[in-house]
């Protein structure tokens, strides 16, 4: 058996005369894969815990979608449509920046501490947001949930370190199987609830509540895990040392100016405003500062060296689950229920919810399939090439797309769910297979912080695309088709306005618009499906070259297969083999 010094603990290297500041010293992953590799027999009290962060991750994605899905029927009641892209963006940047600095607290103190308290947080973050009699109270009851969405760095690290490394894709699979069934259930949900009555969409918020409580529950009663001595005792300064205040603070600030400067992008002000240009430029300045401190500063940071210790694993599955969240949070979550609606290929919000189950159910069916294959075969670069490389080819379907292709719409669903089943499966299993158990958490946050800022950057980039094409072309496509169908000129911007708040359906005799019938209704609504197509084409174009980049950043690489091991971190068992207790430093 290896001896104690080749364990993973963090020791204290002070030199004479000079105070304590203890450093990590640690091994790689392929060390730390064959230390101790005993085979520990699982119980039920492993899987519950497994079960319960999972419920953890269904609670955190159903308040992105659910509530991301009903915004339009949130602004009817509370107005102020100009800042309701908060309601999302307040909690995404919650996660975005605070995810590694969570991780980063639960590595160095206390894992249950952090996994349990912010779930209590969201229950009164979301009590206020199901009585909420504006929008800042809402989005500012948003904001405390969020808190709880950084804890991903956690919750998906605990499966990971309880269970075999040899079934860290398990672990992964089953938290991404939790992020399935949060989006079937928020988007078919919300949905339903939407369509009660107008106030239908707070019910939302009380649902969230009854989950975060849940949640802290059920870490607070099932998750034990034994103490561990991955780092020594320490003093408060030390231990803030630890936590890498400096890097913390350089990316919290420069991440959180950023997702800022990008969300008013989206649609408040223009590219070439200050309130974009300013915080865009110095927000990329500061994560370029925490970056070079990163590199230069200190090797055991939250980027810390051993992440890059044996191959490019690290920065290629990050820059891959980047681009993964680049292509979800634009196109995928954000473009396709639009295209649905203003294709006309469906009208109101339970029947897109339920189109988009050709998305959702490939996509949580599949996982399962990415999932053995990887643990079976010790292989995670296969699947994640095959996955991308079929969500390249629905890219460039809907790349393609035509108002007449309302079941091919449904087919390239179907491949975008299955091409995103094995990165959304496999990318975090395969950041973490470079990070030792001291960095797990911090590791799993950085990760989720990529793929939140990559999603920041594309539906800022997809939606000026968007919004471009249909600000310059839009009203002229409608008027034009209107006119030359026969309807009078003066009547255009009375025939845009019914339009804009109506359907096909809802508008075809040309009730309210002077001179209308049904033949110019039609060939306006068909003008309009075109031109919303023609820039629907443009915004999907631009995910095309991401895409084939993050193909090839998967393809590059190297196989885990030698870290596959029995080997396991930190065990919820208590009838543990007593020399695999006693080498860990667990103390009962």
């Amino acid at each position: 058996m290896d001896t104690k010094d080749d364990t993973i603990n963090i020791e204290s290297t002070a030199e004479p005369g000079r105070s304590r500041n203890p450093k990590p010293h640690v091994v790689s992953m392929q060390e730390e894969a064959q230390d101790d590799a005993i085979h520990i027999q699982l119980t039920w009290r492993s899987w519950m815990v497994v079960f319960v962060s999972c419920f953890a991750i269904v609670a955190q994605v159903y308040v992105v979608v659910a509530a991301g899905s009903v915004i339009a029927f949130i602004v009817r009641e509370l107005g102020q449509p100009s800042i309701s892209g908060w309601i999302i963006q307040g909690p995404l940047l919650m996660q975005t920046v605070l995810s590694p600095l969570v991780g980063r607290l639960s590595d160095v103190l206390d894992r249950k501490l952090f996994a349990t308290i912010p779930p209590l947080i969201a229950v009164a973050g979301s009590i206020i947001c199901a009585k909420a009699t504006s929008m800042s109270m809402l989005i500012g009851g948003g904001i405390l949930i969020g808190i709880t969405l950084a804890t991903i760095s956690i919750v998906q690290s605990i499966p990971s370190e309880i269970l075999p490394l040899k079934y860290r894709t398990v672990a992964n699979g089953c938290a991404f199987l939790g992020g399935a069934v949060g989006g079937l259930v928020g988007g078919l949900g919300a949905g339903a609830v939407a369509n009660v009555n107008p106030t239908g969409w707070r019910l939302i918020f009380w649902i969230q509540a009854g989950l975060h409580g849940a949640t802290a529950l059920g870490l607070f009663a099932f998750y034990w895990p034994k103490k561990r001595t991955d780092y020594p005792k320490m003093s408060f300064k030390e231990y803030v040392w630890a936590c890498d205040p400096i890097g913390s603070v350089l990316f919290i600030a420069g991440a959180t100016l950023m997702l800022i400067a990008l969300n008013w992008a989206g649609g408040t002000y223009a590219w070439s405003n200050p309130h974009v240009y300013a915080p865009l430029t110095v927000g990329i300045v500061l994560i370029l500062a925490f970056c070079i401190y990163e590199w230069k500063g200190r090797s055991d940071g939250m980027v810390a060296h051993v992440f890059f210790s044996n191959g490019p694993n690290f920065w290629l599955a990050t820059f891959a689950f980047a681009v993964e969240g680049w292509i979800f949070y634009s196109a995928v979550n954000s473009v396709t229920p639009q295209i649905i609606l203003n294709l006309g290929f469906e009208d109101n919000s339970w029947d897109i919810a339920v189109r988009q189950l050709s998305y959702q159910l490939p996509s949580l069916s599949f996982s399962l399939v990415v999932t053995w294959w990887a643990t079976r075969f010790k292989d995670l670069r296969s699947p994640l090439v095959v996955t991308y490389a079929i969500f390249l080819i629905a890219t460039i379907c809907f790349a393609n797309i035509r108002p007449s292709w309302g079941t091919p719409q449904i087919i390239f669903a179907v491949l975008s769910g299955i091409g995103t089943s094995g990165p959304l499966t496999l990318l975090v299993a395969a950041v973490q297979f470079t990070s030792p158990h001291a960095f797990l958490s911090t590791a799993t946050g950085l990760a989720f912080s990529a793929r939140a800022i990559g999603g920041a950057f594309g539906s800022a980039v997809i939606n000026a695309i968007i919004n471009g094409r249909l600000n310059s072309h839009y009203a002229g496509d409608v008027s034009s088709a209107a006119i030359d169908a026969g309807l009078p000129s003066s009547s255009v911007s009375t025939l845009l306005e019914v339009m804009g708040s109506g359907t096909l359906s809802s508008t075809l005799t040309g009730k309210g618009v002077p001179g209308a019938n049904e033949s110019i209704m039609n060939a306006a609504w068909q003008a309009s499906y075109w031109s919303f197509a023609r820039a629907y084409r443009l915004g999907w174009w631009s995910v095309v070259p991401f895409v084939a980049l993050a193909t090839v950043a998967v393809a590059c690489m190297s196989g885990v297969k030698e870290l596959m091991t029995e080997h396991v971190e930190a065990t919820v068992e208590r009838d543990v083999p007593e020399n695999h207790a006693g080498e860990k430093g667990f103390d009962e």
